[in-house]
């Protein structure tokens, strides 16, 4: 009875035995089992649960090793009208995959292999249509493989829609201890070893670009691209952007390749021949970009050059906007990092070399640029034969044509530190440009400027040389302003984001600007020439002035509609100091002092067309009109000729009075608009009335008087009879005989009149009454001179004068009218 529980255990534990051993012996055998099974099943697997037909020769699978090996592959889609799915059609002589991780990829969803080799492939695929939920973002997959090797395959990809996704002949490819990076802002992927070899390549990047490639080289750290062309797939009006890109290169060579998950470092990248088209689309988008990342990578080329290359912008009605038709274009040292992308010029370089031909560049509708050479070796920059060109004409925008041989710009270190533009030159050169304006009918109203942001730059110029300068201004077809030469130096020049908001958007510390043979349209009926000009900081000199009119007396009597004085003025040299001028954004004219030598002016005045009964206002209430504040705190005259000539009737001659070797100063002249300073304007100034009386006038008067009050007195000696018959005869129809010591007079006044003391002393004076031919009337004549006293006994008691201003003729009438009514109550 004691022995059959022990029989019973000895029989559980030799079927536990056994079952454990059946277990080990069925795991050792499921791998060869499985691997016997898939070599006869994998197929017909393949064919009955998957949309496509597969056949192949030979088949390997390894489960404990994790190879795979398959040859003579043949794969084609059963149903090749049906668009919903991917289809492929192809032949594969071998793969091969080594160290697959299949329990990982069973149990952790991680495709891990060492090897993955491809050879004498053709595979045609066609891909399905994307579905509405691939859209949605995957999780990423844990897929990597080491190696990757591809041996003579063919390959044709292209998309739903019949787009190119991958195409090339002859591929051969491998990649040797690939790294893969999850991190965005660095490579996805790194090799340690890699060689590529294909031909007629062509990638689609995107739905709206593709890369074609003649063929694709990359051994031993250089690349190799032949017959390279980035190109839209498109036509530009099909794009959401504002610009679409074509761009191809004959060659494409990059040596000494180092790429990892941090960095990719090249020695050289050659591109010759390279080919840029940039096509408007007409569009203004801006695509904003969306949570930036900051680039963890670095990229550094020792040397990048472009090697006859062009350059072309269209317009979206197919203009001509921009084009260069050879440069060359060398950069050395060059970085792209996480620093360098934040600038406005997202990488850095140490030296440069370019060369460029035939450069045309279209600014606006009416104005383009052409150069016909730009060269550059690091700091110096050479431009030739540059020309602005007006295109065609605008009735609201003034146009410029412009020609130079040669701009010379030294020492550039210009360069972008963050967003800030820093603008370093040693020099700038121009050399005898030729400046043709050709000036608008009408201005076209300035636009507001509250909504726009200034650029933020500084610059320093160091010098501006302009030599040999040839000017020329065009209104309606007519030329209105000619410059023969101008020289212009302006020393330490510096600009920046402050000065913009100044009319002069820059400063010199000194500078020098010489003008020859300057002929300027002054008007309807004046012309301006002036022989020199020179500025040098505040002092300008001014030399051989004349300021003549464009009609003869008679033809001028014949155009004017009304009374005006015809001028003619001439000046030998104008010397103007200035003390804080400032002519831009809040113009001020602020002068120390003014030196006029040689000036002579002659004013002839017609009676005989229709007077002019416009009020005529006096020097204050003019000079209170003048908007700008005037400051001048002395004029000087010397050596100076006034004549006024006045016709009263035409058959006549002229009335004249000269003013000969006038010499005057002329203070504090203003429109008391500047506070603190004077607006008391006082005249000084002596002269040879008719050339031979000597005279002394005295002239003050206020600007800030609204009466216009002032106070002249004068004396003029050694008068000669026959000199004052020159205007008395044409103006009275008298003349006088006799001898005149002195007249002498002080008044005051405003604008409603002139008054106050009259002194005339003369002898044997006789009063001659004329006729309208200008003959004598005897009898008259005799008749008046019993009551005219013919002389003026010991010093002459003063008479008192008052006249009334005739508020259409100007302050010197009557001045002159004053004198005239002294003489008058003197010798009647």
């Amino acid at each position: 009875m004691e022995e059959k529980p022990v029989k019973k255990r000895n029989n559980r534990k030799k079927w536990l035995l056994g079952t454990g051993i059946g277990i080990v012996v069925l795991i050792l055998i499921f791998p060869f089992a499985l691997d016997f099974y898939l070599q006869r099943k994998l197929p017909d697997v393949v064919n009955s649960k998957t949309p496509y037909h597969l056949k192949l020769k030979d088949f390997n699978l390894s489960l404990l090793s994790g190879n795979f090996t398959a040859t003579d592959l043949s794969i084609s889609t059963k149903n090749p009208d049906d668009a919903k799915i991917t289809q492929i059609n192809g032949t594969v002589k071998k793969i091969q995959i080594r160290d697959f991780g299949i329990w990982k990829a069973l149990f952790k969803k991680a495709y891990h292999a060492d090897q993955f080799v491809l050879s004498d492939a053709q595979l045609n695929i066609k891909l399905a249509p994307k579905k509405a939920k691939d859209t949605a973002r995957k999780a990423q997959k844990d897929i990597h493989i080491n190696n990757i090797e591809l041996n003579n395959v063919f390959a044709d990809i292209i998309s739903a829609d019949g787009k190119p996704v991958f195409q090339g002949k002859d591929i051969n490819v491998r990649l040797k201890d690939i790294r893969q990076s999850d991190n965005d802002a660095k490579i996805p992927l790194a090799f340690k070893e890699f060689k590529v070899n294909a031909t007629t390549v062509k990638i689609g990047v995107n739905d709206f670009y593709e890369i074609n490639a003649d063929r694709i080289l990359a051994a031993n750290k250089t690349l190799y691209l032949q017959k390279f062309h980035l190109k839209p797939t498109r036509k530009p009006q099909q794009y959401n952007a504002k610009n679409v890109f074509d761009f191809s290169s004959e060659r494409l060579l990059a040596k000494d390749f180092m790429i990892n998950q941090d960095s990719l470092i090249v020695s050289d990248v050659i591109f010759n021949r390279p080919d840029l088209k940039v096509m408007s689309t007409g569009k203004n988008t801006v695509e904003k970009e969306k949570n930036p990342k900051e680039i963890e990578m670095k990229i550094g080329m020792k040397n990048i050059d472009f090697q006859k290359g062009k350059i072309m912008v269209l317009q979206a009605n197919q203009d001509r906007t921009a084009s260069v038709d050879n440069f060359n274009f060398k950069l050395s040292n060059i970085v792209f990092d996480k620093n360098t992308v934040k600038e406005k010029i997202p990488f850095r370089f140490t030296n440069h070399d370019i060369e460029a031909d035939n450069i045309y560049f279209k600014a606006s509708p009416h104005q383009a640029l052409k150069i016909k050479r730009i060269s550059s070796n690091n700091a110096d920059i050479l431009i030739e034969q540059f020309e602005m060109l007006a295109l065609g004409k605008s009735t609201d925008k003034d146009l410029f044509n412009i020609r130079t041989d040669k701009i010379r710009i030294l020492n550039n270190r210009t360069k972008y530190v963050g967003q800030k533009l820093n603008i370093l030159l040693g020099g700038i050169d121009i050399q005898s440009p030729d400046i043709k304006i050709v000036s608008a009918i009408r201005k076209a109203a300035k636009k507001s400027q509250k909504n726009s942001a200034d650029p933020d730059f500084t610059a320093q110029l160091g010098f501006i040389n302009i030599s040999k300068a040839k000017i020329t201004q065009v209104k309606q077809g007519k030329t209105h302003l000619a410059v023969a030469q101008l020289d212009a130096r302006l020393d330490k020049v510096t600009s920046g984001k402050e000065y913009l908001k100044n009319g002069l958007p820059f400063k010199a510390a000194r500078h020098l600007i010489t003008a020859r043979n300057i002929n300027l349209d002054a008007g309807k009926y004046y012309s301006l020439k002036v022989g020199d000009v020179k500025n040098s900081g505040n002092y300008t000199e001014i030399r051989n002035l004349a300021y003549l009119p464009k009609y003869s007396r008679a033809a001028f009597s014949r155009v004017i509609a009304k009374e005006t004085d015809l001028y003619t003025i001439r000046a030998r040299k104008i010397g103007i100091t200035d003390r804080q001028s400032e002519l831009f954004k809040n113009p001020v004219i602020d002068i120390s002092q003014v030196n006029i030598d040689g000036i002579h002016c002659n004013i002839y005045h017609d009676l005989a067309p229709p007077d002019d009964n416009s009020p005529r206002y006096l020097f204050s209430k003019k000079l209170r009109g003048v908007k700008i504040p005037l400051f001048v705190k002395s004029i000087n005259i010397t050596n100076s000729n006034l004549e006024y000539e006045e016709n009263a009737e035409n058959n006549n001659i002229p009335g004249k009075i000269t003013f000969n070797d006038f010499n005057g100063k002329i203070s504090d002249v203003n429109n008391a608009k500047i506070k603190g300073r004077p607006t008391t304007v006082k005249a000084d100034v002596n002269f040879a009335f008719y050339n031979n009386a000597s005279t002394d006038v005295h002239w003050k008067f206020d600007v800030s008087n609204p009466q216009d009050q002032f106070t002249i007195d004068g004396k003029i000696s050694k008068l000669s009879a026959d000199n004052v018959n020159l205007f008395v005869r044409p103006y009275l129809n008298v003349t006088l005989d006799g001898k005149i010591d002195y007249i002498k007079f002080d008044y005051y006044g405003s604008n409603a009149g002139i008054a106050g003391k009259f002194y005339f002393k003369y002898s044997d004076m006789y009063v001659n009454l004329l006729n309208k031919k200008g003959n004598e009337r005897k009898l008259l004549s005799t008749v008046a001179n019993w009551f005219v006293k013919n002389e003026s006994t010991g010093e002459p008691e003063y008479v008192l004068i008052e006249k009334k201003r005739d508020p259409e003729r100007s302050f010197f009438n009557m001045l002159w009218q004053g004198i005239m009514e002294g003489i008058k109550k003197y010798v009647i």
